[in-house]
């Protein structure tokens, strides 16, 4: 079990919460007692590789008693090529048309119809944290005529940042995405009044690296699903050095609620529950400002709760 698995069922365990899960693309629905089963069967765990590969490079040795204490290069490089199998089964996902149109019915998985209401409850959270953490700044003219920048993460074809952040004030938005299909598609549906105030990056957020000292809210929606508990957590806290002094990271997400996780092996994700998400912020050294859920969803939809986070 790798060191960040082991914590995060620790951190769950010791208050009570769930660390089971299963996944719903399996047709038979295997169900798994904990994320350290989870992860070593469908995903990868490199203490199991170690073993399989140190045994099988024995068969023919004299010393059949032989242990191998190191992982070799060629565990490593498994590890490695597993991990880089969960990221590439998701960005074929989101490249292929099919599946994913570059328009918000699209990039929200036949959701459209909730687009507005989600964004008009974002808006609400964010004049919210304002009010009750008033070094928080949005526009120009709150910030002595600068320049204010906002981060969308998984950005798709910029969703949040033409219908919430732009509209809000932030003078600039940096939108970042791994498919370059949806992001050639974002200047267009942005469209002329905000287009020249934003920037494009295109990659996964497993590899971006905000600039420091930039950022006044980095905003993090239905994308952390994508990532690995060890590439979420270290990519939080280099989005908490991304941060301007007073900024504040924002995470909206699916959350399950009878178990830790709900995977999906079609598009390599996974939802995880709240206290599954919490465990992942305090491990990246970041702390909850300001927390609530999207109350006027559908009740067959996950609930969806909104967090502002800032560094510890």
């Amino acid at each position: 079990m790798d060191d960040v698995t082991n914590q995060i069922q620790q951190i769950l365990l010791k208050s009570g919460n769930a660390i089971h899960g299963h996944d719903s693309d399996d047709p038979e629905n295997i169900k798994y007692d904990s994320i350290a089963e989870w992860k070593s069967t469908v995903l990868f765990d490199q203490h199991q590789h170690h073993t399989i590969i140190a045994s099988s490079s024995c068969e023919n040795d004299d010393d059949t008693n032989l242990t191998i204490t190191q992982p070799s290069t060629a565990t490593t490089t498994t590890s490695l090529e597993l991990r880089q199998r969960w990221y590439d089964t998701g960005y074929e996902y989101y490249q292929d048309e099919s599946k994913c149109p570059a328009t918000v019915d699209g990039v929200l998985g036949g959701f459209a119809c909730l687009s507005t209401r989600d964004l008009k409850a974002s808006q609400d959270f964010i004049r919210k944290l304002q009010r009750i953490r008033p070094e928080f700044i949005v526009t120009k003219c709150e910030n002595d005529n600068m320049d204010t920048y906002a981060l969308e993460c998984g950005a798709g074809i910029g969703r949040v940042s033409k219908g919430l952040l732009l509209p809000m004030g932030f003078t600039i938005c940096d939108l970042v995405e791994p498919s370059q299909r949806l992001l050639s598609h974002a200047p267009d549906y942005i469209g002329q009044e905000y287009v020249a105030r934003c920037r494009y990056f295109c990659s996964g957020l497993q590899d971006f690296t905000p600039q420091p000292d930039t950022y006044n809210i980095i905003f993090i929606q239905w994308v952390i699903g994508y990532l690995t508990d060890d590439d979420l957590v270290s990519f939080l806290q280099r989005c908490a050095v991304g941060l301007r002094r007073s900024g504040v990271i924002v995470i909206k997400d699916n959350t399950c609620t009878d178990e830790a996780f709900v995977a999906d092996a079609q598009d390599s994700s996974v939802t995880r529950s709240l206290p599954y998400i919490l465990a992942i912020v305090h491990l990246a050294g970041l702390r909850v400002v300001l927390e609530e859920y999207q109350d006027d969803f559908p009740e067959n939809i996950f609930p969806v709760p909104m967090l502002a986070l800032c560094p510890i």
